[in-house]
């Protein structure tokens, strides 16, 4: 996922019971079949496919998704079977399944209203929130099967369109980290619809991480991804309004209209495999228009309303870009389809990836990322950067880069997103920088490097957050800005300053080793630098991986953070740009509580500098003060 704070900122157990069973006793036994799931993939995959699941393929958990989306978008329903094969070396007398988009946000979404254990019996206990466990009557030994089947009903969160543009996702996004608002830490939007575009992710149970012999059925930080990166398959139909058209991950077999008791068309149904993947969405819109192109044997598409056509168009050739530059450097991008959507995503996300599908943030297109922004948005079109356009689609255009980066960092590549979230985070946005240094140039690149990377970690200190380590669990760290602004601002110039060192032609070989060796695996998180620790400097990439990971050089190797010429690499100059610079320094400072380097002064009612010794925390009456003088100056500006 590409967290999008920085730039923005410069602009008790409820269910149960024993269920009997509907089907005959030998239904564990009559399991399903792997091959005809894998028409998602190229065909070397597809000729490939069986070493990546040593056990078997159909040993890999199979999420079985029957889909109802309500006429109008807000409700949804869900058969959902889990075809779960024990693979470890344990009798597990319970299985754990987690429902992640009830696991942040201040209510649950998705209702669990059935469940039952097909061929056996079972108790099923649900937390009411995102745990379900199942203790069926005799636990699984390894190599046992179990097959579960849940009815799920959601309603999907509505968005008022006015919250996707990109102003009101930079103040709402200040907003919750002022406020310290640590339940809403991951509500991105996933289930939710707005403007005529539905979007079904983390609905669905999956299976939760195990470890130390135990199953992860809480979370202690919502911050960043949730969810478990085991592959699996999919099997889903949708079922939608009539003229809805539907993007949704792995490959489609299945496209009809749906006659009603009339003999009139009356819904629309897809249905979709994808093997070996981690994980699966759908995004529903009657307004969707499609653009595509074949890029090696791949379908891109990008999915965008009518009225985003241009910005449609720059997603799907920056998409094309990356796929073609990340296959050369990284290795083969494993499935036939890839697919990019404008979403209504909140929260300060800028993209979400799934297996072979990303969605992109609405207020990166034309009908919603100028939304309300008077001169701001003007800016924000066509600045004063003469190398990447304006603003929003040098934003576009990154995050973009990153989330197609995603299909191989934690996609190809599986990494543990919870313990160690600087593996695929970080590299996506190393990713990035060289997707822009190889389309682009270096001057490009390293602009970008500047102000959508290394700002991340400038901001974080502006607002009195300490340089700490990269490498640390989601919730060894102190908020999100401290998140975004090692996770990645600071970690991705590890790989930057290696790749100096040992030079392009050892530092790609050291990452499609590294490809080839985890492939749909999940690698241990410091197996890219054994990789490259290799040869006469070896000891030399073991020094920056210590001191970009685990120390504290961020100042020395980053420079002071100075917000005027933070603002400068975006928008050039000019009285407005001192009038936006000083909003973003009223508004750091309702964050940190102290003067913005290179803006001058402390603003009215502010603290000390912000610094490594000095934060003041987050909240307060002068932090609500700044926020408030901030959005009056954001009115006078339009």
């Amino acid at each position: 996922m590409r967290s999008m704070f920085t730039p923005l900122l410069l602009a008790a157990l409820l269910f149960g019971g024993s269920t009997g069973c509907d089907e005959t006793a030998d239904a564990q036994t009559q399991w399903y079949e792997a091959a005809p799931l894998l028409r998602n993939l190229r065909p070397e995959d597809r000729r490939e496919a069986a070493q990546y699941a040593p056990a078997g393929l159909d040993t890999l958990p199979l999420y079985d998704l029957d889909i109802r989306l309500s006429d109008d978008q807000r409700e949804m329903q869900a058969q959902e079977d889990v075809w779960f094969t024990n693979t470890s070396t344990e009798t597990l007398p319970d299985v754990a399944l987690r429902i992640y988009a009830n696991a942040v946000g201040t209510e649950p979404r998705v209702r669990l209203t059935g469940s039952e254990c097909v061929g056996t019996n079972c108790q099923v206990e649900f937390d009411g929130r995102s745990t379900i466990l199942i203790h069926p009557e005799h636990p699984v030994a390894p190599g046992g099967r179990l097959r579960i089947r849940l009815q799920l009903r959601a309603t999907l969160q509505h968005i008022d369109p006015t919250r996707t543009g990109m102003m009101a996702q930079a103040m709402e996004g200040m907003t919750r980290l002022s406020g310290g608002s640590g339940n809403l830490h991951g509500e991105y939007g996933l289930l939710a619809e707005s403007g005529g575009i539905a979007s079904l992710g983390n609905f669905y149970a999956m299976l939760a991480d195990r470890r130390d012999g135990a199953w992860v059925t809480s979370d202690a930080s919502t911050m960043g991804d949730l969810g478990a990166g085991g592959l699996s398959h999919f099997r889903a139909r949708v079922r939608c309004a009539q003229g809805s058209r539907v993007a949704i991950s792995g490959t489609v077999v299945r496209e009809e209209t749906l006659l009603g008791q009339s003999g009139r068309p009356a819904h629309h149904e897809v249905v979709a495999v994808a093997g070996l993947s981690r994980n699966f969405a759908a995004i529903v819109s009657p307004q969707f228009d499609v653009q595509e192109r074949e890029v090696s044997g791949v379908t891109v598409r990008s999915w965008h309303l009518p009225a985003d056509a241009t910005d449609g168009r720059a997603a799907l050739d920056a998409a094309a870009a990356a796929l073609e530059i990340y296959e050369r450097r990284f290795g083969r991008y494993p499935y036939l389809d890839l697919d990019l959507v404008e979403a209504p995503l909140v929260g300060g996300a800028g993209g979400v990836e799934f297996s072979g599908l990303v969605t992109l943030a609405k207020m990166f297109y034309g009908s919603g990322g100028g939304m309300g922004l008077g001169v701001v948005g003007s800016l924000l079109r066509s600045s004063g950067n003469t190398n990447g356009g304006g603003m929003r689609e040098s934003m576009l255009e990154f995050v973009v880069a990153h989330e197609v980066a995603h299909q191989w960092w934690h996609g190809v590549v599986g990494s543990d997103a919870r313990r160690h979230p600087f593996v695929d985070e970080s590299l996506a946005q190393f990713s990035s920088i060289l997707y822009m240094r190889e389309r682009h140039g270096n001057e490009r690149a390293d602009q970008e490097a500047r102000r959508q990377v290394a700002s991340n970690y400038h901001m974080m200190r502006m607002t009195g957050a300490a340089d700490a380590a990269v490498d640390q669990p989601v919730d060894g760290f102190q908020n999100e800005m401290a998140y975004a602004g090692l996770v990645y601002g600071k970690g991705a110039f590890a790989y930057e300053r290696i790749r100096e060192v040992v030079g392009d032609r050892q530092f790609f070989a050291g990452v499609q080793r590294y490809v080839g060796r985890n492939r749909f695996a999940v690698a241990p998180p410091r197996a890219l630098f054994d990789e490259l620790a290799r040869g006469r400097h070896r000891a030399r990439v073991r020094r920056l991986e210590r001191r970009w990971l685990e120390e504290t050089h961020g100042d020395e190797d980053l420079g002071q953070a100075d917000m005027g010429q933070m603002t400068a690499d975006w928008l050039g100059g000019g009285q407005t740009i001192g009038n936006l610079q000083n909003l973003l320094q009223q508004m750091t400072q309702g964050l940190g509580g102290g003067a913005i380097p290179g803006l001058g002064g402390p603003v009215p009612g502010g603290g000390a500098p912000a610094g490594p010794n000095n934060s003041t925390g987050l909240g307060g009456a002068d932090s609500n003060q700044a926020l408030q003088d901030a959005a009056q100056l954001l009115r006078n500006l339009r």
